[in-house]
């Protein structure tokens, strides 16, 4: 049985129910999700009346700017779900029609800062940023003895702030900016649509770059990174010398270099898991966000089953499908 893809896009005033494609890239890594539309050039507007006939026939980029809203719905038979909601970010005229789109991101990244702080903490400053903000608990309420933004903006501070506190991530979620330690968005409980989905080799994976490696393979090399109440760090290296590259961020008062490196190290093993590394791509559906989860089930090899944190999803659409690439993260513990 075939299915027959759908979608609505509307741009200001304009609505589509056909696009030329259509490509987002969502992660955690990322400060705002993007996407780009590609349109048909032309499109016919209505008078108020609704009179076909004496319809017009006009150029988009006669019709879009920068700073448009945009809503994008994808699915199949006309169940249609919302894929992306934002603003257009830039256009450009090319053949198809290519317009790049923006999250909240767009207006944080326009939203000036001049500012300095002194004797405040992590959360504090952030609250001050970004008041509507949602904060995960995980955030430490670390001492900053000063911290000065100057002449910049929402996103360049958090920019600054994620190099400053390896392991904290900013990104927006339904319109709100959420702000956390990786993967701590969801939990085991979480109802969230696309918090959790399930994915089978011999059913809706249509492709993957997938290997599998067995846990004493896994080379890591780590730059550890110890927070202390006070905003103070001391740093150090553990695990494989020549291994992969990962930083590991402990919020202890230990200054000891020793000590740190076995606490990082318990990190680290973490990392070591037999399971799969890379991505795959499956259909539109199941509906996956980035931060979530999904249950990898092998029926020719049961014993490669398991769950993992989805690091990146890529979203297309158009003539060729609707597709999903999901990266994953390392193997999840609930």
């Amino acid at each position: 049985m075939s299915l027959l893809l759908t979608c609505r896009v509307k741009i200001g005033e304009l609505v589509y129910t056909k696009i030329s494609g259509y490509e987002s890239e969502s992660s955690w890594k990322n400060l705002g999700d993007t996407a780009t539309l590609k349109l048909y050039g032309f499109v016919k507007v209505l008078p108020p009346d609704g009179d076909d006939s004496a319809a017009q026939v006009q150029r988009v980029e006669d019709l879009v700017k920068v700073g448009d809203p945009v809503e994008v719905q994808l699915g199949y038979d006309g169940q249609l779900r919302t894929e992306f909601k934002g603003y257009v970010a830039e256009i450009k005229l090319t053949i198809p029609f290519e317009v790049r789109l923006e999250d909240e991101y767009f207006h944080l990244k326009r939203t000036a800062v001049n500012r300095t702080w002194k004797k405040t903490n992590l959360r504090k400053l952030l609250v001050d940023l970004v008041p509507a903000a949602l904060l995960s608990p995980s955030i430490p309420s670390m001492g900053i003895d000063s911290f000065r933004a100057d002449r910049t903006t929402v996103a360049g501070v958090l920019k600054k702030l994620k190099e400053d506190y390896p392991g904290l991530c900013a990104y927006f979620r339904g319109g709100r900016l959420f702000v956390g330690l990786t993967y701590t968005e969801f939990t085991s409980s979480s109802t969230v649509e696309g918090a959790e989905a399930l994915y089978s080799f011999q059913q809706n994976i249509v492709e993957d770059s997938l290997s599998y490696q067995r846990k004493e393979d896994v080379r890591i090399k780590a730059k550890v990174v110890a927070m202390h109440a006070n905003g103070k760090k001391t740093t150090t290296d553990a695990g494989d010398v020549d291994g992969e590259e990962r930083t590991i961020t402990l919020r202890t008062e230990t200054k000891d270099k020793a000590e740190l490196k076995k606490l990082a190290q318990a990190q680290l093993d973490k990392f070591k898991y037999d399971g799969y590394r890379g991505d795959f791509t499956g259909f539109g559906v199941p509906y996956v966000l980035h931060s979530g989860v999904v249950d990898l089930l092998d029926e020719k090899h049961p014993q490669r089953n398991g769950r993992y944190l989805v690091d990146l999803v890529k979203t297309s659409f158009g003539p060729s499908g609707f597709r999903r690439t999901v990266t994953l993260g390392k193997r999840s513990s609930y």
